[in-house]
């Protein structure tokens, strides 16, 4: 989602493109596969290191007056069934008014009264059900309308409500208008809390809307995209009525329209087994010529995510762009605005189709299985559509270049619309769990699980918790992940990797991995580590995973060349920084170090080359857990041990010596 004013100007022309993509896995590796020697340029589609933060920015802001808001208790009493929204609007005045037709089921005994929430300010001119008028009251941005008599439960009953007014000013907010080359541009964009302001609606992460109808009537040289399919548009006494259908559920804060001068053409995605589905856009005429480039690259973004993830959610009807005043993007259902269609912008909003649409978060706590998710299937287009240095770039900005220290990806104060669309937090470090998931389970069961999540019937069209998705890994991959969700999901910060590595003899290789955490609210990230050792000139290497339990893990390798260097996780696959990494090769460090008695049964002494300087001595035995460890620098040791063989490492501020001792 995002923000920039643009504007709109007078007829729309339909043009349509004509594209044929595979349907089939094997059809698709041509296009999704990014090698070193065969990788498709980027262009102006290479990752942008500020992407996120720029619309995550401009999320936060334009929700800061919205956070007040609460669901209403009442709320649980009923179903929506369906509901027709009928307004009248001209985006070069700020005032809506409308009918908001609604069929809902009790869900309670002798329900009495329906609730809806509308913004105060807002004027109500009249309820109406069975065929006459119905009592309401306003209270505190409530609607209370008192139904002709009691519904028993699983009841079916209807209302419709009359109202106008100017809906209230939240910045850059849910009802908006503004000017694109002097035309006038009007929006809606309600998420998380905004919906209220503009339309009396139940606004819940509980119940979805199974079906609605959008009927917008406006100045006639204005046209209206809005959710699903258009069913219909007529033009009458100089006013022009669009009508738009959608039949699949739809969360409140994702219903939207918007009205300028627009242009339309629509591209079509035509599927293997001989199915198509439109992909339209609505855009100024001012940037015809320009979305037209770029558009197709949605035809190939949807084939991507059909295969990694499953069918796109609402192929019975459409994907389309609308273009408006943001800099960024809104992923309202079926329709997303644009402030532009650059590729990365493209892929995130598409992604939420999915990940935030077709499943919807059910509380603002977990918003990472809307961004987090949307992030990083940006990333897997990269990986797949581009490969190579693109793919790279974009972890390293995620992965390497965007680390917070303090916050939880784990929304605590939802209140807070800034925290819920934190950058860091919900959107590039969500991405980054994604992508640690990923490593520590393998492509295999991470892929699984995503599509046996977006086709589990009990969140598809619904409402997910974050306990949900865990669930489909952990059955995916057999692992027990709570570990895991407890350190990087609830606690802050990330490791500081850095190691020590001696290679004493020409085919064992040790390597000494340590952490530090850089908050307290995690005393230790238990990870799997990648670490790869070159060769002189990098002629060999080979790639290591570190099973790191414990601080100071010593891990005895094997290894068929002469070892140069060690690098850790040299292919982003942790949210972590990586401190001194120190090593011999062949040269015997260890050797300079003199430890005695060997074997030892009571007091061990250790001597220094000259200038050495002890700051640390562990002891680990020969699984790598640590047995024994002092951190005053002493060089007189009395560990209690058991008998048998242990690895010392000593540690200076330049130097790690690491010996294999027996204790009698």
């Amino acid at each position: 989602m995002q923000i920039v004013l643009l504007l709109m100007a007078v007829f729309c022309t339909r043009l349509t493109a004509q594209v044929t993509l595979p349907g089939n896995e094997d059809a698709l590796r041509g296009i999704t596969t990014g090698t070193a020697s065969g990788e498709r340029e980027a262009g102006g589609n290479r990752p942008n290191p500020f992407f996120v933060e720029k619309m995550a920015g401009t999320e936060s802001a334009s929700a800061l007056k919205r956070a007040a808001f609460r669901e209403m208790q009442h709320f649980q009493d009923y179903d929506l069934i369906y509901q027709r929204m009928e307004w009248e609007a001209d985006p070069a005045v700020r005032f809506i008014a409308g009918k908001i037709t609604s069929w809902f089921r009790s869900a309670v005994s002798d329900m009495n009264t329906l609730y809806f929430s509308l913004k105060l300010n807002m004027t109500v001119d009249s309820v109406k059900g069975r065929g006459g008028h119905l009592g309401f009251s306003r209270k505190n941005d409530q609607l209370e309308i008192s139904l002709p008599e009691p519904l028993a439960l699983g009841v079916t009953d209807s209302v419709s409500v009359w109202y106008r007014g100017i809906p209230a000013s939240t910045g850059f907010g849910s009802f908006t208008t503004a000017l694109h080359m002097g035309v006038p541009v009007m929006w809606t964009l309600s998420e998380p809390y905004g919906a209220y302001e503009w339309w009396p609606c139940k606004q819940s992460l509980t119940d979805k809307i199974d079906s609605t109808d959008i009927v917008v009537t406006t100045p006639e040289s204005y046209r209206t995209a809005a959710n699903g399919l258009l069913a219909g548009e007529w033009v009458k006494q100089g006013k022009r009525t669009m009508w738009w259908k959608h039949r699949y559920p739809i969360a409140t804060y994702l219903v939207a329209f918007a009205v300028t001068n627009y242009r339309e053409y629509a591209d079509t995605l035509h599927l293997d087994d001989g199915r198509s589905m439109p992909v339209v856009n609505f855009v100024y005429p001012e940037s015809l010529d320009a979305s037209r480039t770029k558009s197709p690259a949605t035809l190939e973004l949807l084939t991507l995510y059909n295969r990694l993830f499953g069918e796109y959610p609402f192929v019975r009807e459409k994907y389309g762009h609308a273009q408006f005043g943001w800099g960024g993007g809104m992923e309202h259902q079926t329709m997303s605005f644009m402030g532009n269609l650059e590729f990365e912008l493209v892929a995130h909003e598409l992604a939420h189709s999915w990940f935030g649409n077709s499943i919807t978060l059910a509380s603002w706590h977990d918003i990472w299985l809307n961004e987090g998710f949307a992030t990083y299937a940006t990333g897997l287009a990269y990986e797949h559509l581009f490969g190579g240095k693109y793919w790279r770039s974009w972890l390293s900005n995620i992965m390497g270049n965007r680390l917070q220290t303090s916050g939880s990806v784990y929304v605590p104060d939802t209140t807070s619309v800034k925290r819920v669309f934190d950058s860091n937090l919900s959107y590039n470090k969500g991405g980054a769990l994604l992508h640690m998931l990923r490593w520590i389970v393998g492509d295999a069961a991470f892929f699984t699980a995503i599509r046996n999540y977006y086709t589990d019937p009990a969140v598809r069209y619904g409402f997910a918790s974050h306990r949900q998705w865990v669930t489909h890994l952990e059955t995916a991959s057999g692992l027990d992940l709570n570990a895991f969700f407890q350190d990087w999901y609830y606690g802050e910060g990330y490791p500081v990797y850095s190691a020590t590595w001696e290679q004493k003899t020409a085919d064992r290789l040790w390597i000494t991995l340590s952490q530090q955490p850089t908050h307290s609210s995690v005393s230790f990230f238990e990870m799997p580590v990648p670490v790869r050792v070159y060769s002189a000139e990098n002629r060999d290497s080979a790639d290591f995973r570190l099973d790191h339990r414990t601080n100071g893990q010593l891990f005895d390798l094997p290894l068929s060349f002469k070892a140069d260097r060690l690098v850790i996780d040299p292919d982003y696959r942790i949210y972590r920084q990586v401190g001194m990494i120190t090593g011999s090769s062949l040269t015997s460090l260890s050797d300079r170090l003199t430890v005695y008695p060997v074997p030892f049964s009571g007091e061990l002494r250790i001597s220094l080359p000259p200038g050495d300087v002890c700051r640390r001595v562990m002891m680990t035995d020969l699984t790598g857990r640590v047995v024994f460890e002092d951190r005053e620098g002493s060089l007189l040791l009395n560990p209690d041990l058991s008998p048998g063989h242990y690895l010392l490492q000593v540690i200076t501020p330049e130097n790690s010596y690491t010996r294999k001792i027996l204790r009698e």
